[in-house]
């Protein structure tokens, strides 16, 4: 690594871990050099798509495996964060049920009546730990299978690249389909939480004929506005069940109920807490007037405050995905992830296996005849590349918001392949700068002549592959190898004006003095 390479990913890593984010947090949105929220998480999303194109170079530039299908495994990445992401909706949806939308919209309650329209390969999605464990084993086992059968089948060269277009797009036409629960065309959207959500749970309810009672009872004006928000029959089925062993059915039914009332109802009114101590936390929220998300987490801390003996405290009500720390923080994650992956990547290629790597792109025939398992090698990086993509494409949903199969179309790994090339495949930096150029790029151009991108975009690769072959990173070699191979001007040597002599006198002349 070069000493101008070192201090470039110095500053890039001050820049983007406490430059951009102070800008963002500290100067007041009046300010010329305040970074809005929103283009803080355009930063995020460029970010995320160069570890993609970190993935594509390493497969490419270093061993010579041009893969048409990167973008399934970062689109597999997206889908299992998202499907933890909308298991914390929580009541925020449009039918304002405990399942997402789609779900509801299917009638998947009909198809899956023993866990309420939840299909069971959803259900470990509700933990965090599990979303990123199949974050990086999904995108890995599905490369490791795919990569064993082309590489023990010498598959390669342009071949290899078909087939794993073919991959992709089979892929692709999968998720489109509605009835494989993930969301159809539509995709997985409309996060609200993560790390935690608000919502209430049937363990957190204590005494619950006790509670069900004091609602009832109308004593106070908390109590009476909650107990109006719960349907007549509903109310029946709960009073009848006071006084009863507590039935975890009728437990159940409250706590749906009390849900859908946190999430569409505005608890707080003056006078109808006006016997209620609440928190600093609790009026420094309410002063801010929120909505949505922010809301419910407002109304299940007052519930808290109002029924102490009957709604346990919840130590964490979740994160606001759209709020400005939030945003923030998944940006950092970004920064962090894309150094991550560059410094593996580096260290990766630098090794002995980094070299064998280069000699499998360059002659792969003599590795082979050398005694080294060159498809053991291949699939060690092929799977290595696909966690990558995963991993970029986890961080890449909760910043854009949303995640459907157009993501993991082939075009889509075509355009990756792109960026690799126009920023230099073979050269570690080459591939985040033909990311983020090219991706600021289509954000002008889509806006300014939307039509004409594509065409944009496939000049700009005819210009690079024949007129700049190592990229925009190799751009100031080429100037410098042009500017040698100049012939150099000699300027002429000046003659010096040199008089005749003096013809000699003959025979009998006298010379003059």
């Amino acid at each position: 690594m070069s000493r101008v390479e070192n201090w470039a990913v110095v500053a890039a890593a001050v820049i983007g871990l406490v430059v951009i984010p102070c800008l963002n947090a500290f100067l007041p949105p009046t300010h010329w050099l305040h970074i809005s929220t929103f283009s803080l998480s355009l930063y995020g999303k460029y970010l995320c798509y160069a570890v993609l194109a970190i993935a594509v170079n390493l497969l490419w530039g270093y061993t010579g495996l041009l893969s048409l299908g990167q973008c399934l495994f970062f689109s597999l990445g997206g889908y299992c964060l998202g499907m933890y992401l909308m298991m914390n909706i929580s009541f925020l949806g449009q039918y304002h049920e405990s399942i997402p939308d789609f779900m509801v919209f299917l009638e998947f309650p009909a198809r899956y009546p023993q866990t309420g329209g939840l299909p069971p390969h959803w259900a470990p999605f509700q933990h965090l730990w599990f979303a990123v464990l199949m974050t990086v084993l999904a995108p890995g086992c599905v490369a490791y299978l795919f990569g064993f059968l082309a590489f023990r089948s010498r598959i390669r060269g342009v071949y290899f690249s078909l087939l794993s277009q073919a991959l992709t797009y089979a892929a692709c036409l999968l998720f489109f389909r509605n009835d494989f629960t993930f969301g159809g065309n539509n995709g997985l959207t409309d996060f609200k939480f993560m790390l935690g959500r608000p919502s209430l749970e049937a363990e957190e309810i204590h005494h619950p004929s006790e509670f069900i009672q004091k609602l009832a009872s109308g004593q106070d004006r908390i109590s009476e506005f909650l107990w109006k928000r719960i349907p007549p029959a509903h109310q029946g089925r709960l009073m009848e069940s006071t006084g009863a062993k507590e039935n975890p059915s009728t437990v159940a039914l409250l706590v749906t109920d009390l849900n859908k009332t946190l999430a569409t109802q505005t608890l707080y009114e003056a006078q109808r807490f006006s016997g209620v101590r609440l928190s600093a936390s609790s009026q420094a929220l309410e002063s801010q007037h929120p909505k949505d998300a922010a809301l419910m987490q407002l109304n299940r801390q007052l519930l808290e405050e109002a029924f102490p003996r009957h709604v346990a405290h919840k130590p964490s009500l979740g994160y606001v995905v759209n709020a400005p720390s939030t945003r923030r923080s998944l940006y950092l994650c970004s920064v962090l992830l894309i150094l991550g992956a560059y410094l593996f990547c580096r260290w990766l290629t630098s090794t002995k296996f980094g070299l064998i790597q280069r000699a499998v792109r360059d002659l792969e025939n003599r590795v082979m005849f050398s005694g080294y398992p060159v498809a053991q090698f291949k699939l060690f990086v092929f799977v290595a590349a696909a966690v990558i993509s995963a991993l970029g494409g986890a961080l890449f949903v909760p910043q854009v918001g949303i995640i459907n199969p157009s993501e993991m179309a082939p075009e889509k790994s075509l355009e990756a392949v792109v960026w690799c090339a126009v920023g230099g495949r073979g050269h570690m930096l080459g591939p985040i700068l033909g990311a983020v150029g090219c991706n600021a790029l289509k954000s002008y151009a889509t806006h300014a002549f939307a039509e004409q991108w594509p065409y944009v975009l496939g000049i700009l690769f005819i210009v690079v592959t024949l007129f700049m072959p190592q990229g925009l990173i190799g751009l100031p070699a080429q100037v410098r190898a042009l500017w040698r191979r100049q012939p150099q001007v000699v300027p002429a040597p000046q003659e010096e004006s040199i008089e005749p002599p003096a013809p000699a006198p003959s025979s009998g002349e006298v010379p003059a003095p």
